[in-house]
């Protein structure tokens, strides 16, 4: 094994079945926070609950930050170490709370992880001044309507500013060969990039199911490309954690996880399976908490009022697991 290429090692492990994702060092604590509904785009692939605006949650800072703190203590007394923070939106980066919030985060926690999902559509200005506070920045394009330009320019700001930095392109079927070549644009750039070729579904909700492109060539460009990557320049560590997963194999492989290549190759149906969402807590726009964001974990409160945490895994009931925070959620068939 040890003479194989990585290609080589990656094609035989995905002959093989997938039996369980798992942290890559100890168990960690992840919480996704859709921090508000309210996004200054409203794509055709996504639903209202995304971008509405009926949910801006704009006050409750001092409820949060007191539920936050039962939260975390919970967890550390339970052993846990790394915690990874991951805000969503609609577009987290407008929501007020954010920066306040992890300020406080790096005080209560020894070195958070702090993730965003954002449409990078903010000031190249607003992220010289924040960037020193995310490790990772996930920055979707959306075609219809990103600032192409101002992408760009925020791309080539944070290449060697954060630890993590993934544009993801979303294949939106109509207009899926200009994606392609802006997705081209941006390795033709950026020195340090990770690109991921994103598959659509239906909706984006807990509900969804896969998109059905029409075209064989589109369905096909997933099986060949779902991840590209290079890093030229050096960058900032990462939070002194190991914040990371990965897919085990029943040939023993195992492999850094890609919920994006699972989703493509339609590994992500995890019915049955033993699935950890006691580690998982998920933030709907109301402040409503889940163990994990799929359904499948009990109701825990909500973070303006109070909060009950929940200390053992579930049985997984759901067909397929749509979401790439729950799919990285510690998991094992049984």
């Amino acid at each position: 094994m040890t003479d194989m290429t990585g290609e080589q090692i990656l094609d035989q492990a995905l002959r093989q079945e997938l039996v369980a994702i798992k942290p890559v060092d100890k168990p960690y604590v992840n919480i996704t926070w859709q921090v508000s509904d309210f996004c200054n785009y409203k794509c055709s692939y996504c639903n209202p609950g995304n971008w509405a605006g009926k949910n801006k949650k704009d006050d409750g800072f001092e409820e949060i930050i007191a539920n936050l703190k039962i939260i975390i203590d919970n967890y550390k007394a339970r052993g846990y170490e790394g915690f990874k923070f991951y805000f969503s939106g609609g577009e987290p980066t407008v929501w007020p709370h954010l920066i306040p919030l992890i300020n406080w985060l790096k005080t209560e926690v020894d070195d958070p992880h702090i993730g965003i999902n954002t449409n990078l559509s903010r000031s190249t200005k607003w992220w010289e001044e924040h960037y020193h506070l995310f490790h990772d920045v996930v920055a979707s394009f959306h075609i219809d309507f990103a600032d192409q330009e101002r992408y760009l320019a925020n791309l080539l700001l944070l290449q060697d500013k954060v630890n993590y930095l993934c544009s993801r392109m979303m294949m939106q079927e109509d207009r899926f060969q200009e994606v392609m070549d802006f997705g081209a644009k941006v390795k033709g750039l950026l020195q340090n990039y990770n690109v991921e070729w994103v598959p659509l579904f239906d909706e984006l909700s807990v509900n969804a199911g896969p998109w059905e492109y029409s075209e064989q060539w589109m369905v096909d460009f997933f099986t060949e490309c779902s991840f590209e990557s290079q890093q030229q320049l050096p960058k900032p560590n990462g939070s002194k954690w190991n914040i990371a997963s990965k897919e085990v194999y029943k040939s023993g492989h195992e492999l850094s996880l890609n919920g994006n290549r699972v989703v493509a190759e339609r590994r992500n149906f995890f019915r049955g399976w033993k699935c950890h969402v006691d580690e998982a807590l998920f933030i709907d726009t109301l402040g409503n908490i889940t163990a994990a964001s799929c359904g499948q974990g009990p109701k825990l409160g909500n973070i303006y009022k109070e909060v009950e945490l929940i200390t053992k895994p579930i049985i997984c009931a759901k067909i397929q697991c749509t979401c790439g925070t729950d799919i990285m959620i510690t998991k094992e068939k049984e």
